[in-house]
């Protein structure tokens, strides 16, 4: 797919629109600077475009499908007619380890959350920014087992955990830009009564250091920070309260891990969060299951505490699940080059991350399918960089494999 997630530091004034993607090397690595790197899926494209120009490799009769819109619902394989494709095998070239191949990814599917607020136009109490970021972020599919911060929840739950105590009224709540990332950082506007105003510090400072303790070692920078901020419209305690329970309740990280695959089953990730007097509240999710029945269980969680809080949800872009075919020619053919070429054996998975090849083979049945690709890591963080000497092997093992195929 030729798009990519758009994601860059907070101190990055980078236009995406217009601004070229600025590369470094670090050692073995390929980065962008302080954005997104665009390797997912940008090797991709850059691998099958240079075999067609490539006089060296071996192949038969091939085809090269390039698609929009993979990362915002894979709306472009969406749109294939059943009759474009001719071809009996798929290589997929959108994975992300080397020496991985993948044979099954989960499915997907989009939850919008929406509800109506109430705004009180008097202004009274003190008013106050508070962030929570410092979080690395990632993939909501392939980085969800790294017990990552989510910063909307944190933040939600920080808020809440004071609201329980202490009465507090919410002006607005900004977190995360896309559902398939996780949340690096969120901010809020919350007013309080001046009597609590030591009180609300200082819970506030000891939110921080319990957050750094709990999520040691998986995202060691997180921080909680605050300012004086000025006086705008609020929602009552009541409804202030009953946002932040929401956003704290939702399904987000791991729900459930599989028996019988070494992988996440299901997983939802709390992706966008808007709250003003505008915009109301809108939540954006993301939920991922290699089975049907883990997205029929995220989407009734989501919709019984939208019941609770008198939301509404809509569902969309729901994609199939990819089913592995351990026989297919394809990957064993991929087998084979791989001992060739490293005299190791290849690893087969299954990821937890959507790939186009389930809807693909939705519509085409009869297509026998694998995916690998070289080293990425960070991917839809920016932090993003591609390995530079596996991208080389990589491109070699596709010509090998294209060999085996012709």
């Amino acid at each position: 797919h030729v798009d990519m997630v758009c994601q860059k530091h907070d101190s990055s004034d980078h236009d995406f629109d217009k601004d070229p993607i600025a590369l470094q090397v670090k050692g073995d690595w390929l980065y962008a600077t302080d954005t997104t790197l665009g390797a997912d899926n940008g090797i991709g494209v850059a691998a099958s475009i240079a075999i067609l120009e490539d006089e060296t490799a071996e192949h038969g009769p091939i085809e090269v499908l390039l698609t929009v819109d993979e990362e915002q619902g894979m709306g472009g394989v969406h749109n294939i007619e059943p009759n474009w494709l001719e071809g009996e095998y798929l290589i997929n070239l959108d994975s992300e380890k080397e020496g991985i191949c993948t044979v099954g990814c989960a499915g997907g599917i989009d939850l919008i959350l929406t509800k109506e607020l109430h705004y009180d136009s008097e202004m009274r109490g003190i008013f106050y920014e508070v962030i929570v970021d410092g979080l690395k972020g990632g993939h909501s599919g392939i980085d969800i087992h790294k017990e990552l911060g989510n910063a909307s929840q944190l933040l939600a739950e920080v808020l809440a955990s004071y609201a329980h105590q202490s009465a507090l009224r919410l002006a607005s709540f900004e977190g995360g830009t896309l559902r398939n990332a996780i949340t690096r950082s969120a901010k809020a506007v919350v007013a309080i009564h001046e009597a609590h105003k030591m009180d609300f510090e200082a819970h506030l400072i000891a939110a921080g250091k319990s957050l750094k303790a709990r999520l040691k070692g998986a995202d060691d920078n997180v921080a909680v920070g605050f300012k004086l901020a000025k006086e705008q419209a609020t929602q009552d305690a009541e409804s202030s309260q009953e946002c932040l329970n929401l956003l704290t309740l939702l399904p987000s990280g791991v729900v459930r891990k599989s028996v019988e695959l070494p992988i996440v089953e299901t997983s939802c990730n709390l992706g966008v969060v808007e709250i003003s007097e505008k915009k109301n509240l809108r939540v954006e999710l993301l939920a991922r299951s290699v089975t049907n029945g883990g997205l029929d269980i995220v989407k009734t969680r989501v919709k019984a505490l939208a019941v609770m809080t008198h939301a509404l949800v809509e569902e969309g872009n729901g994609y199939p699940a990819w089913q592995p075919n351990l026989e297919s020619i394809p990957l064993q053919k991929l087998l084979a080059a791989y001992k060739e070429q490293t005299g190791e054996e290849m690893k087969v998975s299954v990821i937890h991350a959507g790939l186009e090849t389930g809807l693909l083979g939705e519509k085409y049945p009869n297509l026998q399918m694998v995916s690998f690709g070289p080293t990425i890591k960070g991917a839809h963080s920016p932090d993003e960089r591609v390995n530079i000497p596996s991208v080389e092997r990589f491109y070699t093992l596709l010509k090998s494999l294209l060999t085996k195929l012709k």
